[in-house]
């Protein structure tokens, strides 16, 4: 017993204790390590969940489930997973757009090397006419520009179920397009909200649809000796910047124009659009290729009706009140006549103010300068008459003190006489103030008799200039087309 509990034997049992605390740490470790490897396996491997059950399915299908996994299985199959799901997304569509652009350069035409123009096919569906401004001379629109070409190196085996390849805006960057512009564009721009609006199709013979969503102000020379009764032809023009007719010829669409059907503007009305080749030869380059589609606007002036023709006249006709004034309202004639002839002045400065400032008379000058002479008649009229009656009460008021200082002169020496044979004469001394009175009375006569005539003659006047201008203006066709061709 006393050898059983000596020093030896109590140092042996607990170095064999330690040995086998130690053994169980390692163990601990080692199945730590493998559990760790194992999530990172699994979380790099796999993207989802529903993969990473599958995962766990696949390995249990491998062996049987004593038998402890090894983790390189779970490596080859979750890779077989990710291979299988790229077959699935690589589907006959794909492999059809990196077979053609493969083969595709981009940067030449179809038929570049064999000089064979390419006929490209354009069509135009207006969006929107927004605006169209005369101080500026263009006006404003979006567009859908629609444009169709045929290239055998785009040409794939026709899939089943399947007319044509839609392509991402992304991948047409890759794929020539015709180098079209606008010869008459100010300014213009592509719509990029929420994704670049482009949009191009491929059909296995090989030819592409591209359609881009362009928003664009163009120059529009207008001839405004009408207005606003004038008619006008805004255009737009397309031509191909450095490619002559030896590679590239444009051409309309059966359909040229499409426009929505609400489309509607605010101050013109569309009565004709006319397809035009406007091929051009360039001294030094060469020819190039040019369609352009022409818009006859016709102007609806019931605005210029309301806002201008109509307030003129009642402006007008206001300053014919003052032949209805008594000759002596000098105050009242004068405040009237000028109140409408500034009235009339601001009236026309407010007509023109977005109008260009061309040499030429416009229709709306001669209203305004006709308008602003009659209301300014009325005035000189008042003028006229009211410095005609105070010259002539003038003159009559110093011919009546003449004659009472005459009067009381021989009075004074009629009292020297014992008789009265100077009765005779001094009858006739005092008559003459009622003489004098009497042309006074004649002259406001005269005045007032002018302002009666006025009543009538400015009217008839004003009307008869009313019937020519309206007929002539409503009547009179100016050839816009002449015009346009010049310009």
């Amino acid at each position: 017993m006393m050898f059983l509990l000596s020093p030896s034997s109590t140092s042996s049992s607990s170095s064999s204790s330690t040995s086998i605390i130690n053994f169980r740490i390692l163990l601990t470790f080692a199945f730590v390590t493998y559990l760790a490897f194992d999530l990172i396996v699994c979380t790099g491997v796999t993207d989802t969940p529903s993969n990473s059950t599958s995962r766990w399915e696949d390995n249990a299908s491998l062996g049987d489930a004593n038998v402890t996994m090894d983790p390189t299985s779970v490596i080859h199959v979750d890779r077989d997973v990710v291979h299988g799901n790229a077959q699935q997304r690589g589907g006959p569509r794909k492999k059809a757009i990196e077979k053609i652009l493969s083969s595709h350069d981009s940067e030449v035409p179809p038929d570049f090397e064999k000089d064979i123009p390419t006929k490209v096919t354009v069509q135009l569906y207006i969006v929107s006419f927004d605006s169209i401004s005369e101080s500026t001379m263009d006006y404003s629109l979006t567009v859908f520009l629609r444009q169709s070409w045929i290239d055998k190196r785009l040409t794939y085996e026709k899939l089943e179920g399947v007319d044509k390849l839609e392509l991402d805006p992304k991948v047409m960057s890759n794929i020539w397009v015709p180098d079209l512009f606008f010869t008459n564009e100010k300014r213009a721009s592509f719509h990029e909200v929420t994704v670049p609006n482009k949009l191009m199709h491929i059909f296995p013979d090989g030819t592409v649809l591209y359609s881009a969503r362009i928003s664009m102000t163009l120059s529009c020379d207008m001839n405004l000796v009408k207005f606003p009764f004038d008619s006008q032809i805004c255009h737009v023009s397309m031509e191909s910047y450095s490619y002559s007719t030896k590679n590239i010829v444009f051409q309309w669409h059966e359909d040229p124009v499409i426009k929505r059907a609400d489309l509607k503007l605010p101050q013109f009305e569309f009565k004709d659009t006319k397809m035009v080749d406007c091929t051009q030869t360039y001294q030094g380059t060469g020819e190039y290729s040019c369609i352009r589609t022409e818009f006859y606007l016709a102007r609806t002036f019931g605005y210029y009706i309301a806002q201008v023709y109509v307030p003129s006249i009642l402006i007008v006709i206001l300053s014919w009140v003052s032949f209805w004034l008594d000759v002596e309202a000098v105050p009242a004639r004068i405040s009237l006549g000028l109140l409408t002839v500034l009235t009339m002045t601001t009236q026309s400065a407010n007509a023109r103010a977005h109008l260009p400032r061309v040499s030429y008379i416009k229709a709306i000058d001669v209203w305004m300068a006709m308008c602003l002479f009659f209301v300014f008649a009325a005035l000189i009229e008042f003028a006229y008459v009211n410095v005609n009656a105070r010259v002539e009460k003038r003159r009559t008021m110093t011919q009546v003190n003449q004659t009472q200082g005459g009067l009381r002169l021989n009075i004074g020496m009629n009292k020297n006489h014992d008789n009265g044979a100077s009765s005779a004469p001094d009858t006739e001394e005092e008559s003459k103030p009622k003489r004098l009175f009497n042309k006074t009375t004649i002259g406001r006569a005269k005045a007032r008799r002018l302002d009666k005539f006025s009543r009538v003659l400015f009217p008839l006047v004003f009307g008869a200039f009313n019937i020519f201008y309206w007929i002539f203006y409503m009547t009179w066709e100016l050839d816009q087309s002449i015009t346009f061709r010049k310009s």
